[in-house]
């Protein structure tokens, strides 16, 4: 199964916007993810297609380009910089990454709790009114306005380490999640293109 990066379609205001407004809410760093795949992603083929998506060598690639591209340099220092290169895959061998479907209107419901109903370490919940405005041109970036031709489904979020926020485990990094219930990994699919929205929000 053959993948293929397309993050640069993902430069646009209202992506931006709300990842931000995510950002901000959640206390996150929050990431997003356009792939093409070389077979049609079904239903029924979800699972088996994120997870080699997961353990394919442009996940890590895509991972590393979109915290860079954030700006937030948690996952690797650029080497201008004076980084490294990570001593290690952000993935972890021993994940399930189980997915469980999302009817579109649940999606849309999950991007809003993002915004409004998450934890805010900071009291930085958006207006219900800006709420709903960010959402609606989020997805209308992403998937247009005919969200029935899409599927989604929520992720286990369990396939990069922890910081030991929450678990107390040894912070072995790159690490991404903390293990709280802001932890977040939502697939989206039609035909041959995918989407991976991620957040990882923390006191």
């Amino acid at each position: 199964m053959r993948f293929t990066g397309l993050s640069d379609d993902l430069d646009r205001p209202a992506v931006d916007a709300f990842l931000s407004a995510v950002d901000l809410a959640m206390n996150s760093y929050t990431l997003l993810l356009k792939v093409a795949t070389d077979v049609p992603v079904t239903v029924e083929n979800q699972r088996q297609v994120l997870h080699s998506y997961l353990r394919s060598g442009v996940f890590e690639e895509m991972m590393l380009a979109a915290d860079h591209r954030r700006e937030w340099y948690n996952l690797s220092v650029p080497e201008e910089f004076g980084g490294l290169p990570n001593e290690r895959p952000l993935i972890r061998e021993d994940f399930l990454a189980t997915t469980s479907p999302l009817r579109h209107a649940d999606f849309l419901a999950r991007l809003r709790w993002m915004l409004c109903e998450a934890f805010s370490p900071y009291g930085h919940h958006p207006s219900p009114a800006l709420a709903e405005q960010l959402v609606r041109d989020f997805v209308h970036e992403l998937i247009g306005q005919d969200g029935s031709a899409w599927s989604f489904a929520s992720v286990q979020p369990d396939f990069l380490r922890s910081t030991g926020y929450y678990s107390g485990e040894e912070p072995l990094h790159p690490v991404y999640f903390d293990g709280s219930d802001s932890d977040t990994a939502t697939f989206m699919h039609r035909g041959l293109v995918c989407y991976l929205l991620l957040t990882n929000g923390s006191p």
